[in-house]
């Protein structure tokens, strides 16, 4: 049984990306990436492919379309594509990291 939802994942990754790319302190977006888990909860995994979040502040949290006009002056934008990709395709690393824990075993009849 999975510890965290895809849906916690996925804001987790884009919190991440808005810290490693813009050096955004975590701690500063609590609320934004709260209200973005809250967006993602009804949605299905396949609807997001073209979606992106917009954040208009530290506090605030949208869903929109690509392409889609936001009319705030200001926003963070982070496209959910590539973090949904990544949660949709199984790692190479991840998959090569296990096998060890399964020692080959001679199996005869």
């Amino acid at each position: 049984m999975a510890l965290f939802s895809w849906q916690t994942i996925l804001a987790l990754r884009v919190l991440n990306e808005v810290h490693q790319r813009y050096g955004v302190e975590v701690s500063g977006w609590r609320m934004a990436i709260a209200q973005l888990q809250t967006l993602l909860k009804g949605r299905s995994f396949p609807s997001l492919w073209c979606a992106v979040a917009v954040f208009p502040n530290a506090h605030e949290a949208l869903l929109k379309l690509e392409g889609e006009i936001y009319t705030k002056d200001v926003c963070l934008t982070v496209s959910l594509r590539r973090h949904l990709e990544a949660l949709a395709t199984p790692s190479q690393l991840l998959v090569e990291a296990q096998l060890p824990l399964f020692p080959a075993m001679a199996v005869r009849r």
